[in-house]
């Protein structure tokens, strides 16, 4: 097996959480990490916290290029890919140039902080003929794969009525605290609420219409978001929120109601047929999660040098630009008639 051998670019959560990941896939190198942070680069990762997960601890990095310069580690010419785990509106500057320095590069959802600048990276990558691969985990999450096939294969008769919920407490934890800057980080939209929306769009495709409502702190910000996705015989709904307590548990659940079965994600991550004769059967899914799959996947395509059957750039583009669309949905109380994403 050939390896591929990844670089990654910034040391926050995901950054934490895509090199420990890597630790589990056969045939994948981290060979080398960059980062502005001293202190991370010297392996002690315990400032690093996210929503999900503990808090990092100390890292035996020896063996791994360690670079302050992400120009210095595109330069490296062992490395297959980069791996981008910045915050968002940094993926633009350094996705372009590492697609430009030869680079395939798998990139944090979302690709961009709108459908503008996403659009932007899809053409440099196309210009540069690298692969490009967005991280929407919830795409290759178990439980939702299971679902999304559900849907296609119509195992269980026909869709009635599907609502996601995504539900955080607020996150303070991010580097110079970025998340909460509406112009770094899109807010709860774009940074959480993303990951039922895109996997809306890859379960059902792009909706007639949407309309949304949203709370937030004041009223320039969206905190909560709550958006009703217009199908032909079916009604599906997405709710997302960050501005829960510090010991708001994290949780996102789903309920999928067909004409013979209910299908549910619930907050303690049981995963359960509920059947027409009053039965409750737990559903066997792989014991994995979606960072795995998708790495695993995205890895897996540049050795064989093909592309994703799961999510590809223009994926990525249009999940940004149905953001934006709720987004005003729920500033001016509209809604939105969708032709095309």
């Amino acid at each position: 097996m050939k390896i591929v051998n990844v670089g990654i670019l910034g040391l926050g959560f995901m950054g934490k959480c895509h090199y420990e990941t890597y630790q589990k896939i056969k045939g994948v190198n981290v060979a080398a990490i960059c980062d502005i942070d001293p202190i991370k680069l010297s392996g002690d990762w315990s400032g690093i916290a996210g929503n999900i997960g503990g808090k990092g601890s100390a890292v035996d990095l020896s063996g791994i290029s360690l670079y302050k310069h992400a120009a210095e580690m595109f330069s490296d010419p062992s490395l297959d890919i980069i791996d981008i785990t910045l915050p968002t509106y940094l993926h633009e500057e350094y996705a372009i140039l590492a697609l430009s320095a030869g680079k395939h590069v798998i990139c944090e959802k979302p690709l961009a902080r709108d459908a503008e600048t996403a659009k932007r990276i899809v053409t440099a990558a196309e210009k540069h003929e690298r692969m490009l691969f967005t991280a929407h985990c919830i795409r290759f999450w178990p439980a939702y794969f299971w679902l999304a096939n559900a849907v296609k294969n119509k195992e269980y008769g026909n869709l009635i009525s599907a609502v996601f919920r995504r539900h955080s407490p607020l996150p303070t934890w991010s580097w110079n605290n970025w998340l909460q800057d509406q112009k770094k980080s899109g807010l709860c939209a774009l940074d959480l609420h993303i990951h039922d929306a895109d996997f809306i769009l890859h379960c059902f495709g792009i909706p007639k219409s949407i309309s949304s409502s949203g709370a937030g702190f004041n009223k320039d910000r969206l905190d909560h978001i709550h958006t009703v996705y217009e199908y032909d015989g079916a009604l599906v709904t997405a709710e997302g929120a960050w501005e829960y307590a510090p010991s708001y548990p994290f949780s996102m659940t789903f309920t999928a109601v067909f004409d013979k079965a209910t299908i549910a994600l619930h907050p303690d991550g049981s995963f359960c047929l509920h059947s027409l004769d009053g039965e409750c059967t737990d559903i066997e899914i792989p014991d994995n999660d979606g960072y795995f799959n998708e790495l695993c996947e995205f890895t897996d395509c540049v050795r064989e040098n093909k592309p994703s059957e799961l999510i590809t750039p223009e994926d990525a583009c249009r999940s940004v630009r149905l953001i934006e669309l709720e987004e005003r949905s729920a500033r001016t109380g509209e809604k939105v008639t969708i032709a095309d994403l």
